[in-house]
């Protein structure tokens, strides 16, 4: 088992990300309005503002992707334990926190590339 102090530690780390993720929920609602003036009165700068904000979004998310990618890669390198139940879950768990960072990296290369916005990305 962790120290207490640590999972503490971590708690807290996750609270803040927590925080993160209402402010991205926010902006996207924030962001969606300029998608929508776009589509509606065809305002290019709403496009251009609706943009730069879905790639300040996308990025803010694939940090914080990153840092579980990165705490499942550190509970599989340290793992002490023998127990293969918890070996098992410290993998299927880098397993899952490997594909969202893969799909979070592809969701920032759309939102750079897709300069028509053919393509309706969400943050997930």
């Amino acid at each position: 088992m962790q120290d207490k102090n640590e999972i503490l530690k971590k708690i807290d780390i996750e609270n803040f990300i927590w925080c993160i993720y209402i402010a991205l929920i926010l902006l996207s609602i924030y962001s969606n309005s300029f998608e929508k003036e776009y589509y509606l009165y065809n305002n290019q700068k709403a496009k251009k503002e609706y943009r730069k904000l879905n790639i300040f979004i996308f990025s803010i998310a694939v940090i914080v992707y990153f840092y579980f990618f990165q705490d499942s890669l550190n509970s599989i390198k340290n793992q002490k334990d023998n127990n293969p139940q918890k070996k098992e879950f410290n993998e299927l768990n880098f397993i899952a926190s490997t594909l969202i960072l893969i799909g979070g990296l592809i969701l920032i290369y759309i939102a750079i590339f897709d300069k028509e916005l053919d393509t309706e990305i969400a943050l997930t």
